[in-house]
């Protein structure tokens, strides 16, 4: 009387309470999954928005600054530059770089004037993965800026409008220049302030009166491998003698860590009540079920069965109701989210962020979640498989 084939035969035989119960595994476990494909969704565009329409990149190589030197000052002088591009030039697997340098100041037009913050990036034809983003600048045209659609309102510019730019340099006289606006962009939500324009990096350097660069822009050809490239990139910058930190675009977004941050706490929330509920099914489910199988159980040990062999018999019921709805809660969470993406496409419903499906199953935490789930119905069945193996023969027996 083997008790996996005893507990193989009672799955089948489906049992009202059984089949329940592991439905409403299944219908738990779909709900998480969805709940953290819709999480990953939001990763997704969070990710979009800061490598592309931000212009973060994947990687960002910054100079270590000097002790006690302001954080703003840091830059890399143009010997360091030069070296630092032409060792990431050489690395494997990345596909683009961008020297950047930040500049703010003040921006006037013949009728008003306000602040602003911008960007220096090189004057030539955005590649494929810069296409999306916001503002684009004309080659050769050296003086030609990008500025946003609420700064161009608040200073009444428009493409071909001239401007006086006039910078806000420490510690020596404002520089000013006369630049022509090449395009007006939309910038991204809470972007506005730390992307208002967009300028040549020679232009932003003729403003702060340097030929050096404050950071590298590092796009990969796989992000996939994004840690694995920084651990290289740091190794070859020291190997190089270049002072410079390499830091992700994760540590650099401050809305990817907020959204990483509640995030995080919702689905530990979700998935604290999920297994609850699940583990309270299963006791109760194997607690009833010993119950009213008490003379089957009697008779069996009557029959030569050992109590262990009865422990066993029971935990594997639950483990294979665990795992019934494992496998429904799989099938049943990626149908659900390939319907619910092919509706939204279908329906040209606006994504939160771009770049990103309603809902991108995470396969990680899925496989985490069925893991969990299958501990935590061995914990539940431990006590109803114990007390039934523990119980009197002949007390089972009576009537």
């Amino acid at each position: 009387m083997s008790p996996y084939r005893l507990a193989l035969r009672t799955l089948v035989l489906g049992r009202p309470r059984s089949v329940l119960a592991t439905l409403l595994i299944a219908a738990s476990l779909c709900v998480l999954d969805l709940f953290a494909g819709s999480i990953a969704s939001t990763r997704a565009g969070i990710a979009y928005q800061a490598v592309i329409v931000e212009r973060m990149g994947h990687l960002t190589v910054l100079p270590v600054a000097a002790p006690g030197a302001p954080r703003q000052l840091r830059r890399f002088s143009a010997d360091e530059a030069g070296r630092v591009r032409a060792l990431l030039d050489g690395m494997k697997g990345i596909a683009l770089v961008v020297p950047e340098v930040s500049v703010s100041g003040i921006a006037a037009s013949a009728e008003r004037s306000a602040t602003f913050a911008g960007l220096g990036v090189p004057d030539v034809a955005a590649p494929g993965l810069l296409q999306a983003a916001p503002g684009k600048l004309q080659a050769g045209t050296g003086n030609g800026v990008a500025i946003s659609q609420a700064k161009a309102a608040a200073l009444a510019l428009r493409v071909g409008s001239a401007l006086t730019l006039t910078a806000a340099v420490p510690d020596a006289a404002p520089r000013c220049v006369v630049a022509q606006v090449v395009d007006v962009y939309a910038a991204g939500a809470g972007d506005e302030q730390a992307r208002s324009m967009l300028m040549p990096l020679a232009l932003a350097q003729d403003l702060l009166d340097t030929d050096s660069v404050e950071r590298f822009v590092v796009f990969l050809s796989d992000p996939a491998l994004l840690e694995q490239q920084r651990g290289a990139l740091a190794g070859a910058l020291r190997k190089a003698g270049v002072q410079a930190e390499v830091r992700t675009w994760q540590e650099l977004s401050l809305a990817y860590m907020r959204a990483r941050s509640a995030s995080d706490l919702a689905f530990d929330s979700i998935a604290g009540m999920v297994f609850a509920v699940i583990a309270a099914s299963i006791a109760a489910t194997m607690s009833i079920n010993a119950l009213e199988r008490r003379r089957e159980v009697a008779t069996l040990r009557a029959l030569g069965m050992r109590s262990h062999s009865v422990f066993l018999m029971l935990v594997t019921e639950a483990l294979g109701m665990a795992m019934m709805g494992v496998a429904a809660s799989l099938v049943g969470s990626g149908v659900i989210a390939w319907v619910i993406n092919r509706v939204s496409l279908a329906d040209g419903a606006p994504h939160a962020l771009p770049g990103a499906l309603p809902v991108e199953l995470d396969v990680n935490r899925m496989m985490m979640a069925v893991v969990a789930v299958l501990a935590v119905a061995l914990m539940a069945a431990l006590v109803p498989a114990f007390k039934a193996a523990r119980a009197h023969v002949a007390a089972g027996l009576g009537p």
